[in-house]
């Protein structure tokens, strides 16, 4: 819809349909927000109006707030029609307040965005520039110098203090227009005529009303703190570049990235920190935004290693119509004490390599394509390891400490599940003789035990079917020379011969089956 001709989006709510904005034509005509539309179409009948989509104007303001990332860490919406930044210690990067609010209004502009901007050393100041206070020569920003905020909140209506309609009106009717008559005003005195102007059925929320008032212009003045929650919490270590002129090239990001890194490492070994993630944003000059993020399995902080995970990631970047501010933020910090990395033969220089290449397969095949095993525990073998994602586990000889084995060794390769198998044995305790597993006989030379382990029964109490028994494990050698990790599960047990069995799924009960588990190198 052209600007010059008067168009309106409409909300529909109990009471029908509402003016929810309104272009500049359309207000400078006096079509007031929250007004009926037949009433509005009766004060102007070329009004064109479309229904409002709330959902997809959330979205897109949560786009805007985190692209105001390129002007602070600290980012968030503001109500359903604002976003807020928070540019301390940033502002001389854009040659100071007035430069940052320039560089920002010029952007939203190319962007078919029109925006008023209020900046301030409190939220409630900033927020009351921004919606009611007129920007000086028409430049679409206001700024309220350190320590003026309330000069500039004083002839601000009172409708600037974030206050619902019904406050307003009543402030209003008590003859308070302006926030500057707030200031003399005692807060006994104001309560009190809070009260005198309700009926005696709204005294509790008058009340409510009065205590909300004082704390929106104590909030404003600064003299009461308001914390902020930012969309997502501002990373502890960051560097952050800003470039003359946009970065069109591939190599001009590559350098950029570079010193990105040696940036960040410095922080970090500063703190005496590691990150486990490192996330990279490009802010193109169209107002958009290109990043990508690594991870790596252990604390890192060497340039070399990011720098190379990250690059590989760059390919996929789209510099668009050039890149002006690159920032680098190290997430998921962990202590990470200095250490020799290199000229030691002890087990520092094996771990860091493990570390270096788990960090570059997963930037090859994926997060979820790479896992490693760690111990759990559990004396059966099989519930002895789990696998889980590498980015998400801490590496085996690198920050788990895993201690040495005191049982009988154990096959490198497990069978999970264990397969069945035929043999020929002694009854009741003989080890196996003669074995038959996949369709093979195997006759066997040598033998090692038995092993006994006991059955896990509290994780099958109350279960129906048939239990797990207990298992003795044997150590086979065949006439090959392979050998062979099996086991019997349950036990024999000698029954007159007119007693029959009764098989009632218990572990023990049941007859003895066997099991190949493992196999030797």
């Amino acid at each position: 819809m052209p600007e010059a001709e008067p168009f309106a989006l409409v909300d529909r709510n109990r009471n029908g349909l509402r003016i929810a904005a309104a272009n500049g034509k359309a207000l400078s005509a006096g079509v007031a927000l929250g007004t009926p539309l037949p009433d509005a179409r009766a004060a102007m009948p070329a009004l064109a109006v479309r229904a409002s989509e709330p959902e997809r104007d959330g979205t897109a303001l949560q786009k805007l707030a985190l692209w105001l990332g390129r002007y602070g860490p600290s980012t968030n919406i503001d109500a359903t029609d604002g976003a807020w930044v928070d540019v301390t210690g940033v502002a001389h990067l854009f040659g100071g307040e007035a430069g940052l609010c320039r560089d920002l209004t010029e952007r939203l502009g190319r962007a078919g965005i029109t925006a008023r901007i209020g900046l301030a050393g409190t939220f409630g100041t900033a927020h009351a520039l921004a919606r009611f206070a007129g920007s000086p020569s028409g430049s679409g920003w206001t700024i309220a110098p350190p320590s003026t905020e309330r000069e500039a909140l004083a002839g601000l209506p009172v409708a600037a203090l974030r206050l619902d309609r019904e406050a307003v009106q009543l402030l209003v009717r008590l003859g308070l227009k302006r926030c500057g008559q707030l200031y003399g005003l005692p807060r006994s005195a104001l309560a009190a005529r809070f009260r005198e102007a309700t009926r005696a059925s709204d005294r509790k929320a008058a009340e409510i009303r009065a205590a909300t008032l004082l704390l929106r212009l104590d909030q404003a003045l600064g003299t009461v703190a308001e914390p902020r929650r930012p969309m997502r919490a501002p990373p502890e270590a960051s560097a952050r570049l800003a470039f003359p002129d946009p970065l069109l090239t591939a190599e001009g990001v590559t350098a950029a990235l570079e010193r990105l890194v040696a940036l960040l490492a410095a922080q970090l070994s500063d703190m005496s920190l590691g990150a486990r993630s490192f996330r990279l944003a490009l802010y193109r000059v169209d107002g958009t935004v290109a990043g990508t993020s690594v991870g790596t399995s252990t604390a890192c902080r060497d340039p070399a290693h990011a720098l190379r995970l990250m690059r590989e990631r760059l390919a996929g970047l789209d510099a668009g119509f050039g890149i002006d501010v690159a920032t680098l933020e190290a997430e998921r910090l962990e202590r990470l004490e200095a250490c020799q990395s290199s000229l030691s033969t002890g087990t520092n220089d094996a771990s860091i390599a493990i570390g270096t290449l788990v960090d570059r397969l997963v930037g090859r095949l994926g997060r979820g394509q790479v896992a490693v095993c760690e111990p759990a525990e559990s004396h059966i073998p099989e519930r002895s390891e789990v696998w889980r994602l590498a980015m998400e586990a801490p590496l085996p000889g690198v920050s788990a400490r895993v201690p040495p084995p005191t049982h009988p060794p154990r096959p490198p390769l497990l069978l999970v599940p264990p397969e069945p198998i035929t043999v020929i044995a002694e009854v009741p305790e003989g080890a196996p003789q003669h074995v038959v597993w996949r369709r093979v006989a195997r006759r066997i030379v040598r033998m090692e035990g038995p092993e006994r382990i006991a059955p896990e029964w509290w994780r099958h109490v109350g279960a129906s079917g048939m239990q797990p028994g207990t298992r003795d494990y044997y150590r086979l050698e065949d006439t090959t020379g392979a050998r062979y990790w099996v086991f019997r599960e349950g036990l024999y047990e000698d029954r007159p011969d007119d007693q029959p069995e009764e098989d009632d799924g218990g572990g023990d009960d049941t007859p003895p089956r066997w099991f190949m588990h493992g196999l030797f190198p």
